[in-house]
């Protein structure tokens, strides 16, 4: 079966199912003549026509080569491995296949874009390993100062807190370390460890534990956040050097200026009355209590008074104080005496002239006048009458001396204490 290429060409497109169906038609055509008489198949007469029927203006054209036999076109339109083909609607158009750049291309772009990074991971990896090895394997020298004392110990510890911790030195943030503790160690190194002092504080009603790198007291309580007034009490002082478990105390102290109006109470004066027998009393003037307007200044430690210092006072009521008189008049072995006293009594000899100007003897005494006035009569217990007409540089008070005829009984009668009445 020949097949004009000329009229294929010139043909409609076609699509693939309709080329297919096209197939079908002529493979059940070429089996329903297999079936006839097998006939000398006549050479097509219109073969010959089909290629007289070209255009006139088309020059005349050389034979061409017979095409090759059908069933190998075919193949080249439908492959054999998509029979689903033909349950298929004929695609409107085509999909135009992607374009895929070379292998060799996508592999030179790729490292143009992530061959750096890719480089710089690998050196950091190759770093990082090596770091690695260097901390953990290689030993190194240390040189470390504790509180100042130095001291030069090989470690493997990489940074500066692992190497605290595997010498059992302990640290805080209070603590002076000149080399943070994340610092790496390499060797040779040094750096500096100063403990801060440990220390309590009692101030506010509170005692707190506390640690400083200062030197004294009042820098220690600085750096804890105390604040020390002018007044506080700080024991002990603030300029004390700051030692190891300390106890420093703080005292608050507040100054005030108060204002009070206080009684002032009256006294009582006593007056004697010889016209009054002794143990009995007479108000003659009834006492009434003053006021007074008074200033202080009152130190207060801890919130409590510790002491008042008075600036001023002012009488705002006066005082009147209270007068009684007391009876003095005592009776004696049958006579009236003005008043009776206690007394110590001495005695003295010699002679020569009282303060009276009369001759010093016995029967007289030596007295203080304000107590005893000169020219008073008395009478001693155990002794007798005796008469005030001298006074002694000694004798003071409730204080009598007794003239004795001679040294002896002036020894014998020594110091005593009598019972003398006065007329």
């Amino acid at each position: 079966m020949r097949i004009d290429i000329r009229n294929i060409f010139n043909e409609e497109k076609k699509s693939f199912k309709e080329i297919i169906e096209g197939k079908e038609e002529r493979e059940e055509q070429t089996a329903e003549s297999a079936l006839e008489p097998t006939e000398p198949e006549p050479e097509p007469e219109e073969e010959p026509e089909l290629c007289e029927s070209e255009p006139e203006s088309v020059p005349e054209v050389e034979p061409e080569p017979e095409p090759e036999p059908e069933e190998e076109l075919v193949p080249e339109f439908v492959p054999e491995s998509e029979p689903e083909i033909e349950q298929d609607t004929a695609p409107e158009t085509e999909p135009e296949p992607e374009l895929c750049e070379p292998e060799s291309e996508q592999k030179t772009g790729f490292w143009k874009l992530y061959g750096s990074l890719v480089a710089i991971a690998a050196a950091f990896i190759v770093l990082l390993t090596a770091m690695f090895a260097y901390t953990t394997m290689v030993p190194r020298e240390v040189t470390a100062t504790i509180d100042g004392d130095k001291t030069k110990i090989i470690t493997k510890e990489y940074t500066v807190k692992g190497f605290l911790e595997d010498e059992g030195i302990k640290y805080c943030d209070k603590d002076y370390l000149s080399t943070p503790p994340t610092g790496f160690i390499h060797d040779g190194m040094k750096f500096k460890l100063v403990h801060a002092t440990d220390f309590k504080v009692t101030a506010d009603g509170e005692t707190a534990k506390c640690k400083s790198l200062e030197k004294t007291v009042g820098e220690a309580l600085k750096d804890e956040g105390y604040k020390v007034r002018k007044h506080d009490i700080i024991t002990p002082d603030i300029k004390t050097p700051l030692t190891q478990d300390m106890k420093i105390v703080v005292q608050r102290v507040d100054i005030k200026k108060i204002t009070v109006n206080e009684k002032v109470k009256f006294k009582t004066i006593n007056q004697d009355d010889v016209n009054m027998n002794e143990g009995e009393t007479k108000v003659i003037t009834e006492g009434k209590n003053g006021k007074d307007k008074v200033i202080y200044e009152v130190t207060y430690i801890d919130g409590k008074e510790a002491s008042r210092k008075e600036l001023s006072r002012e009488n705002i009521k006066p005082v009147v104080d209270e007068i009684v008189a007391v009876g003095t008049r005592v009776n004696y072995n049958g006579k009236t005496y003005s008043r009776k006293l206690v007394v110590k009594a001495y005695s003295y000899t010699g002679g020569g002239t009282t303060a009276m100007g009369t001759r010093a003897r016995v029967g007289e005494i030596a007295v203080d006048p304000s107590v005893i006035p000169l020219g008073t009569n008395v009478y001693i217990e155990g002794i007798g009458a005796r008469r005030a007409e001298d006074t002694g540089g000694n004798i003071k008070g409730n204080t009598i001396d007794i003239y004795m005829a001679t040294h002896a009984e002036c020894v014998r009668w020594g110091v005593r204490y009598v019972t003398i009445y006065i007329e």
